[in-house]
């Protein structure tokens, strides 16, 4: 059987990852590339007797070695054994997506174009003659929408049938002078299969990682005599790259005049969203409706679950009273207090996620949240690994490399304590809001706020960030597909279910076997000032401690601890305290694994023992004001 090795390149936000999942489904896999924390998704599909291996790059605006993900795509395309990339090109900004394309055609490396957002450009005006750009590189280009699989058969057909070696391509004529350094650098490369003309380009262009495949270096600074007129080479390929994507742009595309009302319909939303005082005030409000949302629902399909679930328990413990039975039924109490409170509140939270990245309104809200970051003297890149850290703090961390100092990233690291992930939503809204009501979650909600707002200021006042601008796409608005957002949150979801369940069983008999051994009291009574500290039961340290292990344990450890019934155990008060312990702070060991690789062990420990400390002291502080009155 034939087999052939595909990357898919393409900018951030232009679909190639559900191009990936049209192609194939859902059977994919991430994982780093090696040396790196950069993760590839990758699968493999047979089509026509032939195997495909499928590899999803990081969103990239160019092939470059200015951030890791570029460093990544650069080594895989340029060092790896490729046969083919499928560029996924955005219809609505295709100067962009062409720049990418030109660098891969001066590489020699076969591509195939994929048009994407063909709809969304006939919306605004654009129509682009796909066979005009087919004629003009020489490459086959093909209009996609992976939503409803529309052109991904052709797709296929051109990438098993496209051989580009005796076809000559598409090629960017530069500057005499460019072309007279390129021709003087061109004799002294050796040992690689890239084109030499392609080397001597990425050589001119600073890209230190080609340098070694020139036999002598000082060839550089010969090349570079002709290069007087050009101070900054780099920059003026760039721009010549830049201007033949536009002018190619330009050839093939026809402006269309927009229907009046769609476009000021358009304009007017923008205008309200992006307002600088009403931009955030509706952000704000907005996203206290989703979170509302959330919450009646999660109540609700947590209630069916916990009904039916107690219903299971009961049952089970008729069964008998034996010790391994007992700590099976631990074990189960545990799943099902887990499913009960965690499963509810995670998947609608990744739908709800989801729902608005195909909407085109998350974008919106991350350009007013940077307006609010840019007053905490925080840099605008910051709010992307904070957004992150909503779904999951792993991530998160690593997501703060797009910041342009370790000093920017460890102290956005820090404040990631304070931004409540799927799972700290859970314990929220599964613990505080279903045993003491809405208010009650959003007072949670509320302190972490206020406690994440001071932490901010004083990292203001010592660290002196550098503030820069928020450089992000604002998406079209687009009728989010039903199957697609379900099918994006069953992948973000697959985590819960493969490890969180089985790791809320173990959890679940592990109590169970200390509380038959009767071994619980030697974990709780040395910890037994911090819930004095916390105005709580002295077993409440168990689900905090297993919450540390993961999240998505604590709701249902306490459960384990103090059964079903919280609110008949716990006061409000007491619900709301608990709430505040348990979601400030580093969340989970995971988390700290993820600090320790970016950051070292040191650096590690000590933020995470720091922001766990500020929570229990926040914590008990706030039990004792409120106890006051």
């Amino acid at each position: 059987m034939k087999e052939l090795k595909v990357f898919l390149v393409g900018q951030p936000n232009v679909g190639k990852s559900c191009l990936l999942n049209a192609l194939v489904g859902s059977r994919t896999v991430e994982s780093n590339y090696p040396g790196t924390t950069v993760e590839l998704t990758r699968a493999e599909k047979v089509f026509n007797n032939t195997k495909i291996h499928f590899e999803d790059t990081p969103g990239i605006y160019s092939i470059s070695d200015r951030s890791q993900e570029e460093k990544v795509t650069e080594r895989a395309l340029f060092e790896e054994k490729i046969d083919r990339v499928v560029i996924t090109a955005d219809s609505t900004s295709l100067e962009r997506s062409l720049y990418i394309a030109l660098q891969l055609l001066e590489a020699q490396i076969p591509i195939v174009i994929a048009l994407n957002f063909v709809e969304d450009a006939k919306k605004k005006g654009i129509r682009i003659d796909y066979k005009k750009l087919e004629e003009i590189l020489r490459v086959p280009i093909v209009p996609i929408n992976p939503l409803t699989k529309r052109g991904t058969g052709e797709l296929i057909d051109a990438v098993l049938e496209y051989e580009n070696e005796t076809t000559e391509v598409f090629s960017v004529k530069y500057d005499d002078h460019i072309e007279e350094a390129v021709n003087r650098i061109s004799p002294y490369i050796r040992g690689t299969r890239l084109p030499k003309r392609f080397v001597a380009l990425r050589i001119l262009e600073g890209d230190v990682d080609f340098e070694k495949y020139l036999e002598a270096k000082e060839v550089i600074g010969q090349a570079k005599e002709v290069l007087e007129k050009h101070p900054r080479v780099s920059e003026d390929i760039s721009i010549t790259r830049y201007g033949t994507a536009s002018f190619i742009a330009e050839k093939v595309t026809r402006i269309a005049p927009l229907e009046r009302g769609r476009r000021r319909l358009r304009v007017k939303v923008d205008n309200a969203l992006l307002h600088n005082i009403w931009g955030p005030l509706t952000s704000g409000l907005f996203l206290l409706t989703i979170f509302g949302i959330l919450l009646y629902l999660g109540n609700l399909i947590q209630g069916l679950l916990m009904g039916l679930t107690e219903s299971l328990l009961s049952s089970f413990g008729t069964a008998g009273s034996s010790i391994i039975n007992m700590v099976l039924a631990q074990g189960l109490t545990g799943v099902a207090a887990g499913i009960s409170i965690a499963l509810p509140y995670v998947f609608l939270f990744y739908v709800l996620l989801a729902l608005l990245e195909d909407i085109g309104l998350l974008s919106r809200f991350m350009v007013n949240a940077e307006r609010v970051l840019g007053k905490l003297g925080l840099p605008g890149k910051a709010f992307l690994p904070l957004a992150l850290g909503v779904g999951c703090t792993a991530p998160a961390i690593t997501g703060t490399r797009v910041l342009s100092s370790q000093k920017e990233q460890f102290h956005t690291a820090s404040l990631l304590s304070f931004v409540p992930c799927s799972s700290r939503i859970a314990i929220i809204m599964g613990v505080v809001g279903y045993f003491g009501g809405m208010r009650l979650a959003f007072s949670v909600f509320a302190t972490l706020l206020i406690a994440g707002l001071i932490w901010a200021l004083v990292i203001k006042r010592g660290a002196h960030i550098k503030s820069e601008p928020l450089l992000l796409e604002l998406p079209p608005y687009r009728k989010p597909l039903i199957k697609n957002v379900l099918a994006k949150s069953w992948i973000r979801m697959k985590g819960f279910v493969y490890v969180v369940i089985p790791l809320l069983v173990i959890g679940g008999m592990a109590y169970g076997a200390l509380d038959v051994l009767g071994l619980t009291n030697t974990i709780i009574e040395p910890l037994s000032p911090v819930t004095s500290w916390l105005g709580l039961p002295a077993v409440t340290v168990i689900p905090l401690i297993y919450g540390f292990l993961q999240k998505d344990l604590t709701g249902a450890m306490l459960i384990s601890v103090l059964g079903a019934e919280i609110s008949l155990v716990l006061t409000p008060l007491q619900l709301y305290t608990f709430g505040v312990a348990a979601t400030i702070g580093i969340p989970c060991i995971i988390a700290l694994g993820m600090l320790a690789k970016e950051f070292g062990v040191g650096k590690a420990v000590l933020l995470t023992g720091a922001s766990i400390t500020y929570g229990l002291l926040f914590a008990g502080f706030l039990w004792r004001v409120v106890s006051i009155f």
